[in-house]
């Protein structure tokens, strides 16, 4: 019964747990107060732990980062370098929030149409590598011509293997793009040769977003590029950051330093008109709301596509199926 509690116990404070420091600390509590405060059963030896390095001396700065889930660590352990825990907490904690709701948003749209058709194109395979030989055999004691019924079946053997190896190549891709490195590789050249692709206005809405997170949050334009250019967990931004101060270091104002092709050209066009009005702020959310709905409007358009395949395909299959089972019958009636 230890060795099973032991195994329950937590290694790591969960996401509610910082959520509970980050507003106590917001309220002005010092971190042993918070850390205090949150002390539950499954949390309790990391507390203790926490407490004790404090007591010995140790910063909190030093000391969270071994305690952090992987998700948020990738994002803190950049930002602490150059300010408090708490600031780092508090900037992390809205960065993720608001990347969790994007990625929320796209796989809640798509996963269920593709895994219709996954299924769909699944039980094909299933059918025709373990059913079908068996009811062929069959049909072939009748003497009858079944050519066509065999053209059928290496059609439906070209879109099984089109549509395996397509997920294979999307996944190798997925796989490849995963590493900072490829990414902005990728980036640099769709930039270069795809201008206003949807990849761009997908990486200038996270940039924008960050960026306005930490504006919000009261940090100045120099600060926040400082900022997003730490977080190497977000390649593209930590890009996108370099290249913007490198221009507005080179004396161009914001709204130049924006015409680069990097950047989305309706950003360019927003930040060239937010640096003319008393509310620079309003101006970029309006963009975020704009490339939303393009974002928007292209899953749906995807979403769209893939739900009438996999439907027309299941369609196909349940009468394909139907007329494979029901020949021996057929057969059987004329004969």
């Amino acid at each position: 019964m230890g060795l099973l509690n032991l195994l329950n116990k937590q290694k790591t404070l969960t996401m509610d747990d910082l959520s509970s420091i980050n507003e106590l600390l917001k309220a002005g509590l010092s971190i042993k107060d918070c850390l205090f405060l949150i002390k539950t059963k499954s949390n309790n030896i990391i507390i203790e732990t926490i407490i004790s390095k404090l007591n010995k001396g140790l910063l909190i700065e030093e000391i969270m980062i071994d305690f952090l889930p992987k998700k948020i660590a990738s994002y803190i352990k950049e930002l602490i370098k150059n300010m408090s825990f708490s600031e780092s907490l508090e900037l992390s904690l809205n960065f993720l929030n608001k990347n969790l709701n994007n990625q929320k948003t796209i796989e809640k749209n798509i996963l269920y149409p593709v895994i219709l058709l996954f299924i769909a194109i699944s039980a094909l395979y299933l059918f025709d590598a373990y059913g079908l030989d068996a009811i062929i055999n069959m049909l072939k004691t009748f003497k009858s011509d079944f050519s066509s019924l065999t053209v059928l079946r290496n059609v439906f053997r070209i879109i099984i293997y089109i549509f395996y190896f397509g997920m294979l190549i999307i996944m190798i891709l997925i796989i490849y793009f995963s590493k900072e490195k490829n990414i902005a590789l990728m980036y640099i050249f769709v930039s270069k040769h795809i201008r206003n692709s949807l990849i761009q206005v997908y990486f200038c809405e996270e940039f924008i977003n960050l960026f306005l997170i930490c504006l919000d949050s009261g940090y100045k334009t120099k600060e926040v590029l400082n900022i997003l250019k730490a977080l190497h967990n977000k390649p593209i931004v930590s890009f996108l950051a370099f290249h913007l101060e490198e221009s507005l270091l080179k004396g161009n104002s914001l709204k130049d330093a924006s015409k680069q092709i990097y950047f989305d050209e309706t950003l360019s066009k927003f930040i060239n008109v937010a640096v003319y009005t008393n509310d620079f702020s309003f101006i970029l959310h309006k963009y975020l709301t704009l490339c939303k709905e393009k974002i928007i409007s292209f899953t749906k358009k995807i979403i769209l596509s893939i739900q009438i395949s996999s439907y027309i395909f299941i369609g196909v299959i349940i009468i394909f199926v139907y007329q494979i089972l029901f020949l021996p019958m057929q057969m059987i009636g004329n004969f």
